[in-house]
């Protein structure tokens, strides 16, 4: 019973119901750990900044060796753990490729971040980044077909207001800054933040037996690439090939790469909105951290940031839909 209430909590009735994957530990174990990951994400960074809250490494190097990490723990998975169901002579090309798309539109947002930075601030940038949240939920309509009610509408506008909330809470109105061109560019942006989680977890989900980690190989060989492109991109723009890679930066590369593993059974069983709601709860638990252990305060208009998350995961995940009667949980 407190694993079910645990997990309805967490991702909502209608994921409650998905079969075999329902009223486990294992579920709830997934979606903490997800919870965890994107709350120790931002604090990593913290640590790997120098005094100037600039790096004295090269970011594309830790990101592509990251992806390299996943695609060999992917791939020795697979050898020991599928060997039986995959091999090369029952990979098709096809479902190879269309794992090229995630990573492009991934390639083309980081990318494209550059350019929009050149036409607006950071503040500004991750206050419109925000948008995404909105955009998941619009693309999840279109390209999954997914049915919401008017609760669940109301939860996700309530949570996209929350987390740039939290974002207006931290700057004055004057810090931001934006011309119409970076607007543009940011619109292109949002677009493929949310498209590539959708993207993902439609390509993930149409064939549902297909072994994830197979699923990730495909999609990490694609990262690998784009990443070392990336990293090749930033030395001719002038940046350093390594930097100073001491423990932290090490460790930060294992960190991404078993938070990226952890999205990718979060975007498989239960979707990209539920990772758009992980994303942003984790903006809390967050604050917490920096108070803990980065001596960070705490302002009234933040705590009513955090009030209206939780609210907008609560009516998401509780109120939206009816909970399953007790004749749908022992199925």
């Amino acid at each position: 019973e407190l694993n079910f209430l645990l997990l309805h909590l967490l991702v909502g009735p209608k994921d409650v119901r998905m079969g075999e994957f329902a009223l486990t530990s294992m579920n709830v174990g997934f979606l903490l750990t997800a919870l965890f990951f994107n709350t120790m994400t931002a604090p990593l960074v913290k640590l790997t900044q120098n005094e100037t809250g600039d790096y004295d490494y090269n970011k594309w190097c830790v990101y592509f060796f990251a992806e390299l990490i996943k695609l060999l723990v992917a791939v020795v998975w697979c050898l020991v753990y599928h060997s039986n169901e995959v091999r090369l002579v029952n990979i098709e090309l096809r479902d190879f490729i269309q794992y090229a798309g995630p990573g492009f539109v991934f390639f083309a947002q980081n990318n494209l971040s550059f350019l929009a930075l050149q036409h607006m601030n950071s503040s500004a940038f991750q206050l419109l980044m925000n948008m995404r949240i909105i955009s998941v939920a619009v693309l999840s309509v279109i390209l999954l077909n997914k049915q919401l009610n008017t609760i669940e509408w109301t939860s996700i506008v309530l949570l996209m207001i929350g987390a740039m909330q939290y974002q207006l809470s931290g700057c004055a109105s004057s810090a931001y800054r934006i011309d119409t061109e970076g607007l543009l560019i940011m619109v292109i942006i949002v677009l493929c933040a949310a498209g590539g989680n959708v993207y993902t977890q439609k390509v993930m989900q149409r064939k549902y037996d297909q072994p994830l980690m197979q699923q990730n190989a495909y999609l990490y060989i694609f990262g690998v690439g784009l990443n070392g492109l990336n990293w090749l991109l930033s030395i001719e723009r002038g940046a350093v090939a390594f930097g100073e890679i001491k423990f932290i930066e090490i460790f930060s590369m294992l960190f991404y790469a078993v938070y990226g593993l952890s999205i990718s059974i979060i975007l498989k069983r239960f979707g990209a909105i539920t990772r758009t709601f992980i994303n942003t709860a984790a903006i809390c638990c967050t604050a917490v951290v920096d108070i803990i252990f980065f001596n960070a305060s705490i302002t009234v208009l933040e705590i009513t940031t955090f009030a209206v998350i939780m609210i907008a995961v609560f009516l998401h995940t509780v109120l939206a839909k009816p909970p399953p009667s007790t004749a749908e949980i022992s199925k």
